[in-house]
């Protein structure tokens, strides 16, 4: 299971992963330079499930790299940071993105982190709740720092994905064959700019 996270820089994302996969947090964290992932197993009745939480680089020099892993994932979650407005002015830019690389079967969610910085709060949970209605999207309000929301946001996610694969197995399929492309993709730019 594939799972994306995107936002401008500085957002938290990075931090979101550290507290999902290793319930740690840090403040001496660098940027993310392209894509970074980690990954944790989980159970779902009888399954055991490999979930893997894709860390993008909110940069815009960034973008063309990040651009081939919005293929083939099952899930993107959205996230901004309530401090900082423009993050949230740019989560409309990240959808239309998020819209144009992943498939449309991707299941999608609108994360506002940083909420337990509430004396520097600048963007209000009404304003998160009507952007994330007007893209028909479920809303989290998350703390990296103290762990409120997190698990439930990324918990959520994984559920809905999937209850998708559990629906239609050709969901999973089609994102894996999505994936693989994406995968050759890459290898082949790689190559072709060294050589």
């Amino acid at each position: 299971m594939k799972i994306l996270t995107i936002g401008d820089s500085s957002v938290g994302k990075t931090c979101l992963i550290l507290r999902s996969i290793e319930n740690c947090f840090t403040h001496e964290l660098r940027s993310t330079i392209g894509v970074e992932c980690k990954s944790k197993i989980i159970e779902r009745g009888t399954k055991r499930i490999s979930v893997q939480l894709w860390d993008t680089a909110g940069q815009e020099r960034y973008r063309r790299i990040t651009a081939n892993y919005y293929r083939g994932s099952h899930g993107v979650a959205i996230v901004y940071d309530v401090t900082n407005r423009k993050s949230f002015e740019l989560v409309t830019t990240w959808i239309d993105e998020l819209k144009k690389q992943a498939s449309q079967n991707t299941i999608n969610i609108l994360v506002a982190n940083k909420t337990d910085m509430l004396n520097l709060r600048v963007v209000q949970e009404d304003e998160g709740r009507e952007l994330a209605k007007q893209w028909n999207l479920d809303y989290f309000e998350t703390s990296a720092k103290t762990g409120a929301g997190v698990n439930e946001a990324f918990n959520y996610l994984i559920d809905k994905i999937y209850a998708s694969m559990e629906v239609s197995p050709q969901f999973l399929k089609k994102t894996k064959e999505s994936f693989l492309l994406a995968s050759q993709k890459g290898s082949f730019e790689s190559k072709k700019r060294c050589c």
